[in-house]
Order: structure tokens, then sequence, then C-alpha cells
């Protein structure tokens, strides 16, 4: 005996039955993760041993070493950034009459370097101090809100400001996410490095 179902049964796989399937279902995309040998790399143990870097560390310390100033420069670069900061923060509470008030604040930074001469030199992007075997560049830039109020025959151009702002940036987030000393030392000489490749090729960065 043969039991069957007409069309739109239960049974039956027809129009309208129960046994169609939800073509309008909505697909879900499942996106497998990357393949990440870094974190599998317990499962492939090294068929050679690791390579010796010794030499390579070496080296690389060496010339961190010849690049890093000395504790007097340090000293020095420090001292004057304070009391640059130390005029500069006159400035900004206490303007006064512009010309005047700034042969003042260059007198008391010359009293306070004592002997020697300070020189300042002036540029298209700021200007540089000199004083005592220690020099320090005057970055001129703004809030980021201030970018779009800026006067062409009044102020530095627009592209200056805003990568003075960057390099301002790019330091802070230095100092506060790079703790580790390998990562510094490893900043610091591929920073040489790209500033002798610029200096060679006559670009700016």
């Amino acid at each position: 005996m043969v039991r069957g179902v007409g069309r739109g049964g239960r049974g039956m796989p027809g129009r309208g039955g129960m046994g169609r399937p939800p073509f309008n279902r909505p697909r879900v995309m499942l996106l497998r993760p990357p393949f990440d040998l870094i974190l599998a790399e317990p499962a492939f143990p090294r068929c050679k041993p690791a390579p010796d870097d010794s030499a390579l560390t070496q080296a690389l310390l060496k010339r961190h070493a010849e690049l890093c100033p000395t504790p007097s420069e340090q000293a020095s670069v420090l001292s004057l950034v304070t009391k640059l900061q130390t005029v500069l923060d006159n400035l900004v509470v206490a303007p006064g009459d512009f010309a005047a008030c700034v042969n003042e604040e260059v007198n008391k930074l010359t009293r306070a370097m004592g002997t020697g001469s300070v020189t300042c030199a002036c540029n298209e992007r700021g200007f540089t101090v000199t004083a005592a075997g220690a020099a320090v560049r005057v970055l001129v830039t703004t809030l980021h809100q201030n970018l779009r109020k800026l006067e062409p025959e009044v102020h530095l151009e627009y592209k200056v400001i805003s990568s003075h702002l960057a390099a301002i940036r790019h330091s802070r987030w230095f100092e506060e996410n790079a703790h580790h000393s390998s990562v510094k030392t490893m900043f610091y000489i591929c920073d040489k490095f790209l500033q002798h490749l610029l200096n060679r090729s006559g670009d700016t960065f």
C-alpha cells in the first residue's frame, strides 16, 4: 500500500508545504580568523636553531651610544628648554608691548644662561635658539580648531603649522606608549637613519 499526500500537504515538499526550505532567510557571514604563525609557534617547532643576532644587537647598541648625547649635553639642553618655556609662558601671561617685552625676555634669558652668547636663528618654520653648546628648535603651532582661522598674511603656512602639531602629538604618544627601552633604542636609530637619507636627497621631513 502506498500512502501519499497531495499538493500542499504536510509530508510532501510541494508548494506551500512544510518541507520547503526558507530561501528568504538572511545569510550570516562567518569570518574565519587568519592563520597567525606567531600564535601557533608552539605547534610548529623549528627545524634548525634560531639565528644568533648578538653581533647585530651589539652593533645597534654601539651606534645608539654614539648617537645619544652625553649626560652633560642632555643637562644643557634641558636647562635651555626650561628657560625658554619660562620666557614663552611670561609672554603669554603678560604680553604688553610685544617688541619691548621680547627684548626684555631675551635679556633675562641671556643673564640666566650666564657666560657665553645666545643666538636666535629664524627660518620659515620657526626659530632655533643656541646657547652653551645646546640648541633648541621651537615649533610654532596652534590648536587643531584654530587651523582654519589662520591668515596667510600674518601666520605661517597651514601645512607647516599642521606638521608641527602632528610632531607634538607624535612625541607625546611615543612618550606615553613606548615604555620598553629596546623600542626607544630602535626608534631613535631609525629616526636618525631617516634624517640621514633625507639630508642626502635634499628633502625635508
